[in-house]
C-alpha cells in the first residue's frame, strides 16, 4: 500500500535511527518519553574528526529532541545550565533574539576559544535553514543572533515566527582544546511580541 503522507523530513530518519538504538538497547530512555527542554551535554571528539562529522554525531539527538519535547515554556528570560546561559526575548517587531553565554565550568573544559555554530533548528516540527553560522570567538564572547523569518530545509516554503510556534535551537560547540565540545538543545514556545 502507497502512503499519501508528507514526504519524508529529515528528523524522520532521525528518529527511525532512534527507535532502533531504543530496540537494540542503545539507549535507556524509552523512545517516547519527553526529554527536558532545556538540555546539553560535554562531549569528546576523537582524534581527526572533522566538524563535519561532528556534526553528524550529534544530528540524531537533535531531531529527536525536537520531536519529543513539548514547547510548554516561552522563549523569555535566562535559560540556565552547565553548558551556556541562553537570555531570550521577542523585540516589539516580532524578532526573537538570544544571547548565549558559555558557563566558566564550559569556558574551563573547552579552552580560551569556541567556535559556536548552529547546525540544526526546527519551527513547528519542521527542520529550518539554522539562523546562526559559526562564529570563532574567545569563550568569553556573547554568541548572540535573531530570528524573525526562516524557510524549510529542502523547500522554497518562507515563514515568520509567529507567537506561540514551537522553536529548537541546536547548538554545537568546539573548543580550543582539541578533543573538548559541547552541545546544546533549548525547545521553546515564541512569546507575545515585545516579551523578555
Amino acid at each position: 500500500m502507497v502512503s499519501r503522507q508528507r514526504p519524508a523530513r529529515p528528523y524522520l530518519a532521525a528518529c527511525s535511527a532512534l527507535s532502533l538504538a531504543v530496540l537494540v538497547g542503545g539507549l535507556s530512555t524509552p523512545a517516547h518519553a519527553a526529554e527536558s527542554a532545556n538540555t546539553g551535554e560535554f562531549i569528546s571528539i576523537p582524534v581527526g574528526e572533522s566538524t563535519a562529522d561532528t556534526v553528524k554525531r550529534v544530528a540524531t539527538r537533535s531531531a529527536v529532541l525536537h520531536v519529543r519535547t513539548p514547547a510548554d515554556k516561552k522563549c523569555t528570560g535566562v535559560w540556565k545550565h552547565a553548558v551556556s546561559n541562553v537570555d531570550y526575548d521577542r523585540t516589539p517587531s516580532g524578532t526573537l533574539r538570544w544571547g548565549f553565554k558559555l558557563t566558566a565550568r564550559a569556558r574551563a573544559a573547552l579552552g580560551s576559544v569556541a567556535a559556536v555554530s548552529m547546525p540544526y533548528a526546527y519551527v513547528n516540527d519542521k527542520a529550518i535553514n539554522p539562523p546562526y553560522q559559526l562564529h570563532r570567538k574567545l569563550s568569553t564572547y556573547n554568541f548572540h543572533g535573531s530570528m524573525n523569518k526562516y524557510q524549510r530545509v529542502g523547500s522554497s516554503y518562507r515563514g515568520v515566527i509567529a507567537t506561540g510556534n514551537k522553536v529548537t535551537f541546536s547548538w554545537l560547540i568546539k573548543g580550543s582544546n582539541p578533543r573538548s565540545g559541547a552541545t546544546r538543545y533549548i525547545t521553546c514556545k515564541v512569546p507575545a511580541k515585545g516579551s523578555s
